[in-house]
């Protein structure tokens, strides 16, 4: 059966803000660089010339990182610049874009709406994506939306959005888990990428059931488990400082 390139909302009614997990103020810097993730003022590489550029990451998240914390030397973006609104019927008919409606909510100019040219692809350096410059996150949806039409774009095939929902979600379940994990940590004085390896380090230890809590989180069935233990383990270290165990 053939699929049609899908529109964030319903089904029946557009909506716009699902696209999002955060925007402008909303975006917090301890969050990992994830599928979908825009930045502003990014120096990138084209074949010719070094450019500066508002651009989108578009890789998959299990495609950004060489051990689980730091990101690969260079990553495959696409540049992101205003475009007026496309209609949700319409957006079958971009094929080349991923549209970001109201990306700048608070901007009233034409800029608000803007879109993802994929034609026009750069490498950035993972260097030169400041988290401090990061726009925008994709939510669950958006990054489902973004994969189909990257996919599309490339391939021409139409891949329907709850395929990607299946193999991007763990990652989507481990990124909030890495958030919230280092909200709390570098509340405690760590820094970020202190946070981060400590997170990671916890995802892949054993859960006790010998497997670890980062493959627990492919089962949808086992989520709810692993933030339960994370949110133990996280009060428990708390306690420890307090004590001056740790």
């Amino acid at each position: 059966m053939a699929h049609d390139l899908e529109y964030p909302g319903t089904g029946v009614l557009p909506d716009a803000d699902s696209l999002y997990r955060a925007r402008g103020e909303e975006v917090v810097r301890h969050r990992p660089v994830f599928t979908g993730d825009v930045f502003a003022k990014v120096t990138v590489q084209s074949v010719r010339a070094i450019k500066i550029k508002d651009v989108i990451v578009v890789q998959h998240p299990c495609a950004l990182r060489s051990n689980g914390v730091d990101l690969h030397p260079r990553l495959l973006v696409a540049e992101v610049r205003r475009h007026s609104l496309i209609p949700a019927d319409d957006w079958t008919g971009h094929v080349g874009k991923m549209p970001l409606p109201d990306l700048l909510p608070t901007v009233e100019s034409g800029r608000r709406h803007q879109a993802a040219f994929f034609d026009e692809p750069y490498l950035a350096g993972s260097d030169e994506l400041d988290l401090d410059k990061r726009i925008a996150c994709l939510s669950q949806a958006g990054v489902n939306i973004l994969l189909q039409r990257w996919v599309n774009h490339n391939s021409r095939a139409v891949i329907p959005t709850f395929d990607y929902q299946t193999v991007s979600s763990p990652a989507f379940e481990e990124a909030d888990i890495i958030e919230e994990w280092s909200e709390a940590r570098i509340d405690a004085g760590l820094d970020l990428r202190e946070a981060l390896v400590e997170a990671m380090k916890w995802l892949r230890e054993d859960s006790g059931t010998g497997a670890t809590r980062q493959r627990l989180l492919e089962d949808p069935q086992s989520r709810s488990t692993v933030r339960q233990q994370m949110r133990l383990a996280l009060r428990q270290q708390s306690s420890g400082r307090r004590l001056g165990i740790v």
